[in-house]
């Protein structure tokens, strides 16, 4: 009778013990439910910002594209600096999304991506680009081979602002 009575105890101390770590289980599932929800709201608010922020330096790049490209033909002679700037910068730029979006992704995909839009557009035009930015200064050629979103972003800017000194020159 006292071995029965041992393990039914034994038993009821089990099923006690399970029950409250089963609670605290409970508890800390839902607390990390709601972390996790809660990160996914924040980390979409952060993706919306980032393609808004992405779609208004697209715009602001081709706009600033389009006014040198205006301006050129406006004159009659225009350096041959400038058309060797737009040429090479304007697959740079009409395919500023799509880069963006790669480079967002991590370090050492702008020049993969970078290559692979430029030969959509021309087999050669790539090494044109590659040729054209080993021409410039350190600045510039830092910011091509930091192969990152940030050198991606400095790059037009800079290509963009010779671009336009280059034309009012």
């Amino acid at each position: 009778m006292f071995f029965v009575l041992f393990i039914t105890a034994l038993f009821v101390g089990i099923s006690i013990y399970f029950y409250f770590r089963a609670e605290g289980l409970q508890r800390t599932l839902f607390n990390t439910k709601r972390e996790f929800s809660s990160t996914q709201k924040e980390n979409k608010v952060y993706v919306d910002s980032m393609a808004l922020i992405a779609k208004r330096h697209e715009d602001f790049a081709k706009h600033r594209l389009e006014k040198i490209k205006t301006s050129q033909s406006d004159t009659k002679t225009s350096p041959p600096e400038t058309t060797e700037i737009l040429e090479a910068i304007t697959p740079l730029i009409n395919n500023y999304n799509v880069i963006f979006r790669e480079c967002l992704k991590g370090k050492g995909k702008l020049q993969p991506i970078t290559k692979k839009c430029y030969e959509s557009y021309d087999k050669e035009g790539f090494k044109r680009l590659v040729a054209y930015i080993s021409k410039q200064e350190a600045h510039i050629k830092r910011m091509w081979s930091s192969n990152n979103l940030s050198g991606y972003i400095s790059l037009i800017e800079a290509l963009l602002l010779l671009a336009e000194q280059t034309r009012e020159n």
